[in-house]
């Protein structure tokens, strides 16, 4: 049984394409048509014939590259992406790809390298062409046999001005007017000047506050549970619900002669008969040490006994005492300075001062021995 084959099958598909001849020579420029091509297009071929001054170049062991500069830029087709030798001396094809060049005026070399590893590198004279942008591209517009593209572009146009004017109207009825100023005082609830759900201001003065007016009348003048108010100031003063003194709320007390109460001086005097340890009520104070047998005044660490910086206390020798000796808690870290290492007082009525001058550091002088 024989099949009946149709010729056609025998025959290679025909793909069609641009062709353009391009002749070259490296060492001379050589006149040639320019050419134009579209972006984007995919069939078009270059054919190219190398000169060497003239005669055919030998690109048997060679290898070939183009180099594109357009307006995108720098791009690149080398031997496995669109350069083809050809079995005549010195041809090859090149099926120019649309990503190498951008629409614009394009250049273009050819770059032949040979020798071992391709190390030698012989650039062509350039050569130019054109690519003009093409009309195909997604912003089209679609004609048919119903909406012509001019037709098409004036209904969206209807179309966005209508939406637009729409809501225009909408501003004079939906929203309200533009630039409306709150009114508190405004009653009509369909103005755009009204405000909602404002609180009420009360209009007597026993309105304001927590409690309601008939809880006010109720302690006012003529209520039943009436209410006399009483002057702040006679509160406080002498036999009032809360006296205050003055040494009470921080103020010094004066005599009858213009002087500081003598409870409220800063002196205070503190009488020591034996030795100890200072505490923080000595402060301030006067120690008047009034004992037969030698004292010893200690000073604890600020870590025991926190006196703020610059805490003075005054020592006084004031009887026939042997000695009075100012030194550090045993077993602390404070220091003690003093002229000549001088930390006693051995005359009677003689005074020193005890500064602290930092956290345990305290200075003594006075009449010192």
């Amino acid at each position: 049984m024989e099949l009946d084959i149709p010729d056609s099958f025998y025959r290679e598909e025909i793909m069609q394409t641009k062709d353009y001849s391009i002749t070259l020579d490296m060492l001379r420029t050589l006149p040639f048509r320019p050419f134009e091509i579209v972006e984007g297009d995919t069939g078009n071929v270059l054919h190219v014939t190398l000169l060497n001054n003239g005669d055919a170049m030998d690109l048997a062991d060679c290898k070939l590259c183009i180099t594109f500069a357009s307006s995108n830029g720098f791009a690149m087709q080398d031997e496995t992406s669109g350069i083809e030798k050809t079995g005549e001396p010195g041809a090859f094809d090149v099926a120019l790809l649309p990503t190498a060049y951008g629409a614009g005026n394009v250049s273009a070399d050819v770059q032949v390298y040979s020798g071992t590893d391709d190390a030698t590198l012989i650039t062509s004279t350039r050569f130019d062409f054109r690519c003009r942008k093409s009309l195909i591209n997604g912003d089209i517009i679609h004609a048919n046999e119903a909406y012509p593209p001019l037709v098409e572009a004036t209904r969206i146009a209807n179309e966005a001005a209508a939406t637009a004017l729409a809501a225009a109207e909408r501003i004079d009825t939906d929203i309200g007017e533009l630039n409306v100023q709150a009114n508190w005082a405004e009653t009509d609830g369909a103005s755009d000047a009204y405000i909602k759900n404002k609180p009420a201001i009360p209009s007597a003065p026993g309105d304001v506050g927590a409690a309601p007016a008939t809880h006010a009348s109720q302690h006012g003048p003529g209520g039943s549970d009436q209410v006399t108010p009483i002057a702040h100031a006679s509160r406080h003063a002498s036999g009032g619900a809360d006296p205050v003194s003055p040494a009470s709320v921080g103020a010094a007390g004066l005599n009858s002669y213009g002087k500081v109460l003598a409870e409220q001086a800063s002196a205070r005097i503190r009488v020591i008969t034996a030795s100890c340890t200072l505490t923080l009520s000595d402060a301030g104070q006067l120690l008047q040490v009034v004992a037969t047998d030698d004292v010893t005044i200690s000073i604890p660490a600020n870590g025991d006994v926190a006196f703020p910086v610059g805490t003075e206390i005054e020592i006084c020798h004031w009887s026939n005492g042997k000695e009075v000796t100012i030194a550090p808690a045993s077993g602390t870290s404070v220091s003690l300075r003093a002229i000549d290492y001088m930390f006693s007082i051995s005359d009677i009525y003689g005074c020193a001062v005890l500064k602290k001058i930092s956290t345990d550091i305290w200075l003594l002088s006075g009449a010192l021995k």
